[in-house]
């Protein structure tokens, strides 16, 4: 029987191998409900990971930081953690927005965003739309410059012009951008959608604020860039000031 050559169809018994990304998913699987620390055999019998293999996945985990190792074993490490604070970090803000997000889409019909500001950019955190989500593209997890968007530029907008030029790095805190935030300011910390921005919507954003500057921002979002969405600023700034008093009461 000659060899096999590249391309031809695996036999249907060979079963597939899994590769670098599924091995160490599969080890890290293992601490999300199992115990704080494991050792390389239990790791490998639980896994179903040969000992050689679960050892080199667990090598190159801890070098990553996503694992560390003592003599008590396995257990998980400092960046695994830091992801799991900045889940649970959102999770206030969330919790005070939900009902008021949900108000604000029910007396809108439009798509409402949630953001925080994490440097220079913000990251979506939560998005209501109904049947108008799909006429926005933005997803819950993505991160975009702060600068692009209504969330970002209000959020931006709360903060001296000093520590702007600090977040947007490379040159991006532009004498454009900076007059672009003081009319924020002057409109009381409503963004508004500019013909600058790369959205092919209107939108209308404000700040949730805290005691040491922006928490999060709350938008009001509709295709097309002639939306009327100014209308809505009385129902944006009633969110905010629901979300800001439920983090008060909460905190």
């Amino acid at each position: 029987m000659s060899a096999a050559r590249l391309g031809d169809t695996p036999s249907r018994g060979a079963a597939p191998q899994p590769g670098v990304i599924a091995k160490l998913t599969q080890i890290v699987d293992l601490f999300v409900a199992g115990p704080d620390h494991l050792r390389l055999d239990e790791i490998a019998a639980l896994s179903g990971l040969p000992r050689s293999t679960a050892a080199r996945t667990l090598t190159q985990l801890v070098e990553l930081e996503w694992l560390e190792h003592d003599e008590r074993g396995y257990a998980l490490g400092p960046r695994m953690r830091q992801v799991g604070r900045r889940v649970e970090g959102h999770l206030p803000l969330r919790s005070a927005a939900a009902d008021p997000l949900h108000e604000l889409h029910a007396a809108t019909s439009a798509v409402v965003h949630l953001a925080i500001l994490d440097r220079g950019q913000i990251e979506m955190v939560d998005k209501i739309g109904g049947v108008r989500t799909s006429t926005i593209p933005t997803t819950v997890g993505t991160r975009y410059p702060a600068e692009t968007a209504v969330c970002g530029r209000a959020m931006l907008a709360s903060l001296s012009p000093e520590r702007v030029d600090q977040l947007l790095t490379g040159g991006r805190a532009s004498g454009v951008l900076h007059d672009r935030l003081n009319g924020i300011r002057r409109r009381r910390g409503f963004a508004v959608t500019t013909d600058d921005m790369p959205w092919d919507l209107r939108g209308i954003g404000a700040a949730v604020i805290g005691p040491h500057g922006p928490i999060g921002a709350i938008s009001v979002g509709l295709p097309g860039r002639h939306a009327p969405v100014e209308k809505f600023a009385p129902l944006l700034a009633r969110a905010v000031q629901q979300t800001t008093q439920r983090l008060q009461r909460a905190g």
